[in-house]
């Protein structure tokens, strides 16, 4: 029979590894350059802080049905971190939406957290958002929305082979298209009119070399359109704010086991 002691700690156990599984894919937390020791402080820290909002829970006395307990929860926080990373994956899209039209479709960058090459204006979108968005408070929606998980996914109920979770993945999947396509549209809506100018001075004047001058001129151009329209990161940072929040319930909500 268990004591009390006991079920303390491994209600303690369930909770940070749902906050380790979240704090290690998320984007703002789960970069590379944060050290592996200070995420697991985090979470730890996170997880007292939480703690006392959790409410109880049975748990077994067998080892394989805690182990897979704790599997499962470590997989709702990967899965809730997946959740924001594919909205903050919309701007390595809208990044190579751009490349492509600009004239960068080879010139990639080295991303340390995926140890991947990233599109260069992608990154640029990226590190910009990031920044605003730890600026506003982001962090503190990623927070909230760990928080909120508790309340409507209790510990050890998460179940992964819903089907509701496959249309919680799409749906990001889908908001992850139409955010980075709404980033894209009006660089490359310049671009695209900066091509037609292009195409009809080719016509027109058929002695200049339209290929030596158009590379140059659409890189200026898509230069000074992002200039322009870098208020529209405003509105970047609000759909982020908010979109990440209700992704990461859906997410949640789409694991939680129904009768």
């Amino acid at each position: 029979m268990q004591t009390n002691l006991e079920i303390d700690l491994l209600k303690f156990l369930l909770i940070i590894f749902r906050c380790l599984g979240f704090m290690l894919i998320t984007p703002v937390f789960g970069r590379r350059e944060i050290p592996a020791q200070a995420k697991i402080g985090l979470s730890a820290l996170l997880s007292i802080i939480v703690y006392p909002f959790v409410p109880e829970m049975s748990l077994s006395n067998d080892l394989w049905i805690l182990a897979a307990t704790i599997l499962k929860e470590f997989m709702t926080g990967i899965t809730m971190g997946y959740a924001s990373f594919l909205l903050f994956s919309s701007l390595y899209l809208a990044g190579e939406i751009i490349d492509m039209e600009m004239g960068f479709g080879i010139v990639n960058v080295l991303d340390i957290q995926s140890n991947t090459q990233v599109p260069l204006m992608g990154n640029y979108f990226y590190i910009i958002t990031i920044l605003l968005f730890l600026t506003v408070n982001g962090h503190h929606v990623l927070i909230s929305a760990i928080v909120k998980s508790y309340e409507v996914l209790p510990l050890g109920e998460a179940n992964m082979l819903q089907g509701s979770l496959l249309q919680a993945i799409i749906a990001s999947f889908k908001d992850m298209f139409l955010l980075g396509l709404r980033i894209a549209l009006p660089v490359v809506s310049v671009i695209f009119f900066t091509d037609l100018a292009l195409g009809i001075i080719a016509r027109t004047v058929p002695q200049m070399n339209v290929f030596m001058v158009g590379l140059p001129v659409k890189i200026t151009v898509g230069l000074i359109s992002m200039m322009m329209v870098f208020t529209m990161f405003f509105i970047i940072i609000d759909a982020i704010y908010n979109g990440t929040y209700e992704s990461i319930l859906k997410m949640v909500k789409g694991m939680l086991a129904r009768p």
